[in-house]
């Protein structure tokens, strides 16, 4: 047998880029409504269970930020602007909206204490504004791209 000649051999297909999860409105809306239901029963036994304001707040925060990480996660995974990224936005706001709240209203640290943990959990802030502006921006990149729109003089 005579060895086959490099060039003669085809090169190979490129892979196909993995499928991006699409779902409906109307599942969208279904995720939208169970978590309504599953929030209002995680924050109702915050609110009932547990006996000081500063730990009510610490735990909605708490509650609130993983939340807003999980709507995160499910907008990473199916590009939803309309639905899960303000679902994402408002669980963040709130979790860090009841961590300053624990803080300011927490009886026992002295002053000290509580400027150090505001200025903590205001740098935490403005590294995820960071994180987000930059991914918006590369965002807008990606779809100028895709578009493939000529910049006008």
């Amino acid at each position: 047998m005579e060895p086959v000649p490099a060039s003669s051999i085809p090169p190979a297909a490129p892979a196909a880029p993995p499928p991006r999860l699409k779902l409906s409105n109307v599942v969208l809306y279904a995720i939208l409504g169970i978590t309504v239901v599953v929030v209002a029963a995680l924050f109702g036994f915050i609110l009932v269970s547990v006996v000081l304001l500063t730990n009510q707040l610490w735990d909605m925060g708490l509650v609130s930020l993983i939340l807003a990480l999980l709507f995160y996660l499910v907008f990473a995974g199916t590009h939803n602007r309309t639905i899960v990224m303000p679902l994402s936005a408002a669980f963040f706001v709130i979790g860090i909206g009841s961590f300053y709240g624990s803080i300011a209203v927490d009886p026992v640290s002295d002053v000290f204490n509580k400027l150090i943990l505001m200025v903590l959990e205001s740098i935490f802030v403005v590294i995820v504004l960071t994180a987000i502006w930059t991914m918006s921006r590369q965002s807008e990149e990606d779809r100028v791209r895709k578009s493939q729109r000529k910049v006008t003089p």
